[in-house]
């Protein structure tokens, strides 16, 4: 993408345990104009920086190496910071309290990641 773009400038947390899917997640944003915080892969790394980070909103994977990420999104949520899921995981495994946080199902196309950002974020 080139010039800017309604990502441009914001600051988007990224967790996701798996690297090929967090890179390709990380250059989708840059490359979209986002700064890219992270991404990070496990869930503690995730809640220091939804807590210490200036942020514009976050792309969170629920799975994270077998734990799930609901305590990062509730800091999030407390923060008012816009967020959105990623995962293989159905709206089933949501807690009642993340089931209106929109969720991205993977696979998804790089044109996907970026509605549902802009979507989120802007």
């Amino acid at each position: 993408m080139t010039g800017d773009t309604p990502l441009t400038g914001l600051r988007v947390l990224v967790v996701e345990d798996n690297f090929m899917v967090a890179a390709q997640i990380e250059q989708t944003l840059l490359d979209a104009g986002a700064i890219v915080v992270g991404p990070v892969g496990q869930l503690d790394d995730a809640i220091r920086l939804a807590e210490s980070e200036a942020l514009d909103g976050a792309v969170l994977d629920i799975n994270l190496n077998g734990e799930r990420c609901f305590g990062a999104a509730s800091v999030l949520a407390r923060r008012g910071i816009p967020f959105f899921f990623a995962s293989g995981y159905g709206v089933g495994i949501l807690p009642d309290d993340m089931r209106e946080v929109p969720l991205l199902g993977k696979p998804f196309s790089q044109h996907e990641l970026i509605d549902m950002a802009i979507f989120r974020m802007t």
